[in-house]
């Protein structure tokens, strides 16, 4: 194909983004249920300790700007 003629050619996403749901078979994708992953052991203690960290620097936030006359 010349360069010119895919210059030339009209691109249509939405007629692309049809054709390969068609292709696929993913007719009902949306439909799909997604589960929420289990988040267990070191991950899920990390998670805690950044979630008391940003509690911590918030906190420490708040005093230092209480702190200036």
């Amino acid at each position: 194909m010349k360069i010119e003629d895919r210059i030339s050619k009209k691109i249509n996403l939405d007629e692309d983004w049809e054709d390969f749901i068609k292709e696929e078979g993913l007719i009902d994708y949306n439909k799909i249920p997604v589960q929420k992953a289990q988040i267990n052991g070191w991950v899920r203690t990390a998670f805690w300790f950044l979630r008391i960290y940003i509690l911590v620097m918030i906190v420490l936030v708040i005093v230092g700007f209480a702190r200036i006359h």
